[in-house]
């Protein structure tokens, strides 16, 4: 019985203890994807849906291919933080 009572005091205090987690910063972390860009060396026209991706560089481009051709461009390593507007 005393050991019974043991563990479960140990448990208790051991979900008390990661309940008191001090929270993560709230500096947010941004994950990029490369865009697929294979298929711009052939034709560089775009469709013109609408498919907003925002780049890395702050930017919100209608597509992501209207993003490859930035990258093409500017010769700069842009990446999709995310799909949808920045």
């Amino acid at each position: 019985m005393a050991v019974r009572l043991w563990l479960i005091t140990l448990a208790v205090t051991a979900l008390l203890a990661v309940d008191r987690e001090v929270p993560v910063s709230a500096v947010k972390t941004v994950f990029s994807r490369m865009p697929i860009c294979e298929h711009m060396a052939e034709s560089p026209t775009c469709p013109q849906t609408f498919n907003p991706a925002c780049g890395t560089n702050g930017v919100t481009y209608d597509n992501e291919c209207q993003l490859c051709l930035a990258r093409m461009k500017t010769k700069q390593d842009i990446q999709i933080t995310k799909d949808g507007k920045c």
